[in-house]
């Protein structure tokens, strides 16, 4: 069944004037709360990790192995040359 959150809040475990959380209800989530964080902490240190671990594996890479095609100084110069055009434009 599916209820609104202010339908769902309007039982014995929430203050039905304020909405905020009972002691009966505080209570309940006592046991769980250091389990919780204890998840919280690991789970986090892994995606953090895992984050940090790609980011330095990226600055690692030079892309040496890339091969650039080469361009000649008409075309830079071409390129540039519309680059600053768009730059322009856009202002």
């Amino acid at each position: 069944m599916f209820y609104s959150s202010r339908a769902a809040r309007t039982d014995s475990y929430y203050n039905k004037y304020t909405h905020q959380m009972s002691p009966a209800m505080l209570r309940a989530r006592q046991p769980y709360f250091w389990k919780n964080m204890a998840m919280l902490t690991v789970l986090g240190g892994i995606s953090l990790s895992v984050y940090i671990y790609t980011y330095n594996f990226l600055q690692q890479d030079d892309f040496e192995d890339i091969p650039i095609p080469p361009i000649s100084d008409e075309q830079l110069a071409e390129l540039k040359k519309e680059y600053e055009e768009s730059k322009k434009n856009k202002q």
